[in-house]
């Protein structure tokens, strides 16, 4: 038979051939080491990220009804303190942890956090979350975003975008492409301290510049310590909203803002994109997600 008449009926011959052979049988250790149901199964304590933007009044609300009794309503009761330098240094998504799943008050070792998990809703307990850390450092006013609108637009928008995208018309030429500031899993993972590092410092071989001791001539600015500490506050109007947009049952409210900051207007979008978690699943995040690197 030729070869030509054999390459039609080569896929059958390989099939029969694998009938007769012996299944493979693991004894011992390396059975134990095949994927299982512990090793596959939903971290227990799983942080997934929120749908959109959390709200800082709708986390007050959540804090009056089930917090200012431990915390106070200013949150400087005898349980933990959120002070300025603490809303600096602590992650939110560290916040969030302690309040979902529980954990050791930072002023009274022996004094266990409640966990809200299974009590209060994902997107409750980040509104919670963002609120707490408001707590020591306040969100930006409207006034202060517009007078900062113009010195982002001249100085950053190039590179994250006019929307923190991390799509401005000098990404491109970047490697890793600029920050996405809509990156839930990104910026709810670091601190203002780094935040402020970066911006302050640059980040070397990235292309991020640095920016304490320079002057924007044309716009006034003098990019202090102080300032930049306020630029940190406007990167988190892009996956923070300072403005009420779901009551506790998640009812929209009527008239609620759309902007950070804002106090009227209408309520903010609810577009929606994929995003990572800390563990190997997945979860929607707010923005549509581009590359970026590690800027």
């Amino acid at each position: 038979m030729k070869a030509k008449h054999l390459i039609p009926i080569l896929p059958i011959l390989t099939l029969l051939a694998g009938c007769g052979q012996t299944s493979l049988t693991l004894n011992g250790g390396a059975a134990s080491n095949m994927a299982g149901a512990q090793l596959t199964a939903t971290p227990a304590e799983l942080v997934v990220y929120p749908n959109d933007r959390p709200s800082i009044p709708d986390g007050a609300q959540t804090f009056k009804e089930n917090c200012a009794s431990c915390h106070s309503a200013g949150g400087a009761g005898a349980a933990a303190k959120f002070d300025e330098q603490w809303a600096h240094s602590t992650k939110p998504i560290d916040i969030y942890r302690t309040i979902a799943f529980g954990g050791s008050d930072t002023n009274k070792a022996n004094n266990k956090h409640p966990q809200f998990e299974g009590k209060l809703s994902v997107r409750e307990i980040w509104n919670l979350a963002v609120y707490v850390k408001s707590m020591g450092q306040p969100a930006l006013t409207d006034k202060e975003i517009s007078d900062i609108d113009p010195v982002f637009g001249s100085n950053c928008a190039v590179c994250h975008g006019t929307k923190g995208d991390g799509d401005g018309p000098l990404a491109r030429n970047l490697e890793p492409m600029p920050a996405n500031f809509q990156r839930f899993d990104r910026f709810f993972n670091r601190t203002d301290d780094v935040l402020f590092d970066h911006i302050a410092n640059g980040i070397r071989w990235e292309g991020m510049p640095n920016f304490l001791g320079k002057k924007d001539g044309k716009k006034n600015v003098n990019f202090d310590e102080a300032y930049i500490r306020k630029l940190v506050q406007y990167v988190h109007k892009f996956h923070v909203n300072n403005a009420a947009v779901l009551t506790a049952n998640n009812v929209p409210t009527p008239g609620a803002s759309a902007g950070v900051g804002s106090s009227a207007g209408a309520a903010t979008g609810s577009s929606t994109a994929p995003n990572a978690t800390t563990g190997t699943s997945s979860a929607p995040a707010a923005g549509t997600q581009k590359p970026q690197g590690a800027q």
